[in-house]
């Protein structure tokens, strides 16, 4: 007998990042917020070239990764160095309460 493989489809959507004009969403919303608020209120009409510009910069980024923010902010949460004993007041990956917390491995 032959074995047949279940094919199921999924789009790009669910599992690439949201771009707002090629720019990751937070990034684009901070953008336009600082852009609106220098030009409009301030009157600060040069930051208009600049929130351009970074706009241009963030798109080429997202363009060569897409995922170059997550990569670096999981390569951000990873420790400088190993460290075979962790402290005992190190916060990441505690026991739950009742389960020896405060006791040393």
């Amino acid at each position: 007998m032959r074995a047949t493989c279940r094919r199921s489809s999924c789009y790009r959507c669910l599992w690439e990042p949201l771009l707002i004009g090629g720019v990751e969403k937070p990034f684009a919303i901070v953008n336009a917020t600082l852009a609106i608020a220098l030009v409009g209120d301030l009157h600060f009409y040069g930051w208009l070239l600049v929130a351009v510009l970074f706009h241009g910069v963030m798109r080429h980024l997202t363009a060569s990764d897409p995922f170059l923010r997550q990569i670096y902010a999981r390569y951000n949460w990873q420790a400088d160095r190993y460290v075979p004993w962790p402290p005992v007041s190190c916060l990441r990956g505690r026991r739950p309460a009742g389960w020896g917390r405060s006791l040393a491995c």
